[in-house]
């Protein structure tokens, strides 16, 4: 049996308690007295403010609350009464129902005026139908939209009648003898006048043949607007022409060209074989010889001519008589003269498929790099295609590539983007061009 050893930690413990008592826990000091006395009056003063508020408040908040229930009601009433329906039911109300005959009589104005639209709305059916009508008979195809363009087309035509018939029995009569001609390039010249109307020979244009299609009215119909064409020649091909002159206009028609010129001190000429066109240029003052544009330049001196211009004429003649127009231009025109033919551009489909097919004196369209090359064989030099008027409302919309967008995203909007510009050139492209050629310079002597 062994003994506990006497030196162990709790030998050693309990020896020291045994000596020496263990010490009381620690005890919170004992507030002092000012501070017990000040927290009985704080403790008094809240019991006290506590049963102010309730002996005070409570009556003040419950006024509060009847007052604006009250101001609420008569809110309330004053809206209800101004309200008309309110005061039907009102009445309805008291009244103990609704009147049997008060109801037929309403029933009967309500029935009426149901009677009455219905009857306004058939006269109007009938006014919409008749000028629906009119405007059919007026203009067709078109209707009433197009009533304004078909009287200003009439009354143009008339106005033409009138000037053709003033003028039918004074045109003169054409020399026997070419040679007795003047020189028609000499303004300065009285026997510069119309020479007789020639008869159009064998294969020439229909549009200058036809004696049954109204070529002048089919233009002003479906070409557009006159003096918006007008403008466009002047701003494209003035400032041009008047540093060559004489500037002789093939096919002038009308002649609002050269009266545009002309205003501008250039000297101008008109080749036109249609009597009626040319009595209408002739009536602005412009010297208009009636024929075909082959007899009148045969007619001409060699290199005395500054330009020659024609608008929408060639695609009208057949494939000899343009190549023989074109190398009597390279031959009447003076050295570093100018020639320029605008004609519609058969390489924008659109104008293939709807304006060309719409004219039937066209005899074939011409694509810009045949007449290119057919003016190079006749003798010009300096031969350039300026293309114009693309058919922008038709065109495909590009869309915007996006930056931040994955590279093949931005690749495929760019390929995309590609695509639709070639679409758009070659369904949607320039409506119109014109070759711009050039006569050799004179030679250095």
């Amino acid at each position: 049996m062994s003994t506990p050893d006497p030196t162990s930690a709790e030998a050693v413990e309990r020896l020291r308690s045994a000596v020496s008592p263990p010490a009381p826990p620690e005890q919170p000091p004992a507030p002092r007295r000012w501070e017990r006395a000040a927290a009985r009056v704080a403790g008094r003063g809240r019991r006290a403010a506590a049963g102010l508020a309730r002996r005070g408040l409570t009556p003040v908040l419950r006024r509060a609350e009847v007052e604006v229930g009250s101001r609420v009601q008569r809110m309330v009433a004053e809206a209800l009464d101004g309200d008309p329906a309110l005061a039907q039911v009102r009445e309805v109300s008291q009244r103990g129902g609704l009147d049997p005959q008060l109801i037929r009589e309403r029933d009967a104005t309500v029935h009426s005026a149901h009677v009455n639209l219905e009857l306004l709305k058939g006269e109007l059916r009938h006014v919409q139908t008749t000028l629906d009508e009119l405007g059919m008979a007026f203009a067709p195809g078109t209707g009433l939209a197009g009533a304004g363009a078909r009287y200003a087309e009439l009354r143009e035509s008339v106005y033409a009648l009138e000037r053709r018939l003033r003028t039918a029995g004074s045109a003169p009569v054409a020399p026997s003898n070419p040679s007795d001609q003047a020189d028609p390039a000499d303004p300065a010249d009285p026997a510069a006048a119309p020479i007789a109307r020639a008869t159009p020979a064998e294969g020439a244009p229909a549009v200058l043949s036809s004696t049954l299609f109204d070529y002048v009215g089919f233009e002003r119909r479906f070409r557009g607007d006159p003096d918006a064409i007008l403008t466009t020649l002047v701003d494209r091909y003035a400032d041009l022409l008047s540093d060559h002159q004489p500037v002789v206009d093939v096919g002038c028609g009308r002649g609002e060209l050269l009266g545009m010129l002309a205003e501008r001190g250039i000297d101008v000429i008109g080749v036109e074989p249609d009597p009626g066109m040319a009595a209408e240029a002739r009536a602005r003052g412009i010297r208009v010889h009636e024929e075909l544009a082959g007899d009148w330049l045969r007619s001409v001196p060699d290199g005395s001519l500054g330009a020659i211009i024609t608008t929408h004429v060639l695609e009208h003649l057949e494939l000899d008589d343009m190549i023989e127009l074109l190398e009597l231009a390279a031959v009447k025109l003076g050295p570093d003269s100018v020639f320029i033919s605008e004609t519609p551009n058969p390489a924008s489909l659109i104008v293939l498929g709807n304006s060309y097919l719409l004219d039937p004196t066209h005899v074939r369209p011409l694509h810009p790099s045949l007449l290119a090359f057919l003016c190079e064989k006749a003798g010009f030099r300096d031969v350039r295609l300026r293309f114009y008027s693309p058919a922008e409302d038709y065109h495909l919309p590009m869309t915007a590539v996006d930056e931040d967008a994955p590279a093949w995203a931005r690749e495929l909007t760019a390929s995309v983007n590609k695509g639709f510009t070639v679409l758009n050139e070659v369904l949607f492209g320039p409506q119109d061009y014109a070759v711009i050629a050039r006569t050799p310079p004179a030679p250095e002597s």
